[in-house]
């Protein structure tokens, strides 16, 4: 049974801010580099593997509150690290490899997994909003075709429409070949401005990856902090102004 924090001074209950950190590890984030570099793949893992353990030695109260959860998604979507607080980090498995890039599978999937964790963390904390880092480097891709907005954007909408009792802020960021309407197809507002953002161009996959962590790391600290959802541009990337209808 893990340790469950007394409350803070003006809190019936201890919080709980849950955070999902979604991964794409489709074969373009893995595939073989001719220059020698790490693969994007190969840098995310490390950023993703070092994040529990830099938020557990940080401040104990954002380490008690923050319960991060790691999906990796490709041809399906699979939980990576099942809900846990910084502060009874374990070993973060390796992220796998995987082929195509099914965004259907990973939408329909982050419902379900959301929704189980939220009714859980709900019977012992005071629940905030749940968080999806959506990380990805391509266009929705299933057989031999790109994955028509028909079949994916229907199950986005679904988690993050209003009738969902534990809809989730999505950021959405990416870099490559993905394109920003996708993103911004992606990403919910905050504040009336998409959580929608883009990597510079002539910035290297390495340098926008790295980028991205840090930002995530900065978010849950600053979020759990200030008791709401936070996020900065991260580095090497651009906020886009989503305009869809």
């Amino acid at each position: 049974m893990p340790y469950i924090p007394e409350p803070l001074p003006g809190y019936a209950r201890p919080r709980a801010f849950p955070f999902y950190i979604v991964c794409d590890v489709s074969y373009s984030m893995h595939a073989p580099r001719r220059d020698g570099r790490p693969t994007p793949h190969e840098v995310l893992s490390n950023c993703v593997g070092q994040l529990l353990f830099q938020l557990e030695a940080g401040d104990p109260g954002v380490s008690e509150a923050a319960h991060i959860c790691i999906v990796a998604f490709s041809d399906q979507a699979q939980v990576i690290l099942p809900l846990t607080r910084p502060c009874d980090a374990v070993r973060v498995p390796e992220l796998p490899k995987g082929g195509q890039t099914n965004y259907a599978a990973v939408f329909d999937a982050l419902f379900r997994i959301i929704d189980a964790d939220c009714r859980r963390l709900r019977q012992d904390y005071e629940l905030k909003q749940p968080v999806v880092f959506f990380i990805t480097d391509g266009e929705p891709y299933v057989g031999e075709s790109t994955q028509p907005p028909q079949v994916w954007l229907p199950l986005r909408d679904r988690l993050a429409d209003t009738s969902f009792g534990h809809r989730p802020h999505i950021a959405a960021m990416g870099f490559d070949q993905v394109t920003e309407r996708s993103l911004c197809q992606i990403a919910t507002k905050l504040g009336g401005s998409s959580l929608a953002y883009v990597a510079k161009e002539a910035i290297q996959a390495t340098q926008v990856l790295e980028g991205i962590a840090r930002a995530v790391s900065d978010s849950i600290g600053i979020s759990v902090s200030k008791s709401e959802f936070s996020l900065r541009v991260p580095v090497g990337m651009r906020h886009l102004e989503c305009r869809l209808p």
